[in-house]
């Protein structure tokens, strides 16, 4: 992937157009690079596609175990799926 294009998808998403982030990011041949994962899991994550983002953030870990965005992501979306309020099942 090219760094404009690794650029210009962080610039979308920066500026919540992530719609036009993943029709661009969806046009790129798939790659096993720490930028395409992470931007893959970022773009998952803006559609609260929660596995679609911890699997792309696992390889990511995968690939460079010592990356401090994509642990804080994992962490971010596993305390949103933990998430329990009883309260949401009374009536």
């Amino acid at each position: 992937m090219k760094d404009e294009t690794i650029k210009h998808l962080y610039l979308l998403l920066n500026n919540e157009k992530a719609l036009e982030a993943k029709e661009l990011f969806n046009s790129i041949p798939d790659e096993d690079t720490l930028d395409y994962h992470l931007l893959q899991g970022k773009i998952a994550q803006k559609f609260q596609q929660w596995s679609g983002a911890l699997n792309a953030y696992h390889r990511v870990l995968d690939l460079d175990p010592n990356n401090v965005e994509a642990e804080n992501n994992m962490r971010l979306i596993q305390n949103i799926l933990n998430f329990w309020n009883p309260e949401m099942f009374n009536p």
